[in-house]
């Protein structure tokens, strides 16, 4: 399924950028994300953990850069993981690039995610994966902005540090998400 999501930080595109590719540095602002450990530059292990609908699932996996241009602000991720009880595995193929605008920068992100297993009965509705992936960056842009683009600093990685988010309330994301589901149900929504 593709998902398309936007944001928008008021910083510089050369400064969200540099923020945005270091992975040790974001990912306290990912909900429910958790980095076990840097492999190198441009790869990484750690775990993601979604609430969909009524059940509670966590990814243990990997993800590295596939693309990386540094002078175009642009990048491709690639992602896999198994969900830690047996019961399927996701995988991503994730775009994201940075243009200027009024605000300072939008960052797009397009994401191709297939489900296997029993997990992708959960997700069944693409709509409800879409409004909890919309959740989840709206989540993961106000945090980027408060504690990172704002100067107020993040919890960064050493060597053999686990980096976690903070724990993110699956009721309140799962809120978040279904609001904007239902909103463009009805026409509502953005």
């Amino acid at each position: 399924m593709k998902l398309e999501n936007t944001f928008d930080v008021a910083a510089l595109p050369a400064e969200a950028w540099a923020v945005l590719v270091d992975v040790a540095r974001v990912v306290p602002c990912v909900p429910g994300a958790s980095l076990a450990e840097i492999i190198d530059e441009n790869s990484y292990k750690g775990s993601v953990k979604v609430k969909l609908g009524p059940v509670s699932l966590v990814f243990d996996g990997a993800a590295r850069f596939v693309e990386r241009d540094d002078a175009s602000f642009c990048a491709k991720i690639k992602a896999d993981g198994r969900e830690g009880k047996g019961r399927g595995s996701a995988q991503a193929d994730v775009d994201f690039s940075l243009v200027a605008s009024p605000e300072g920068t939008t960052v797009i992100i397009n994401t191709d995610l297939s489900l296997s297993g029993p997990v992708a009965q959960y997700g069944r509705s693409q709509g409800i994966i879409a409004a909890v992936a919309e959740e989840m960056v709206t989540q993961f842009s106000s945090c980027l902005q408060e504690k990172i683009l704002s100067g107020d600093g993040a919890q960064t990685a050493d060597e053999g540090d686990r980096i976690e988010a903070p724990s993110v309330s699956g009721v309140s994301l799962l809120a978040g998400a279904l609001k904007r589901w239902v909103a463009r149900l009805f026409g509502g929504g953005h």
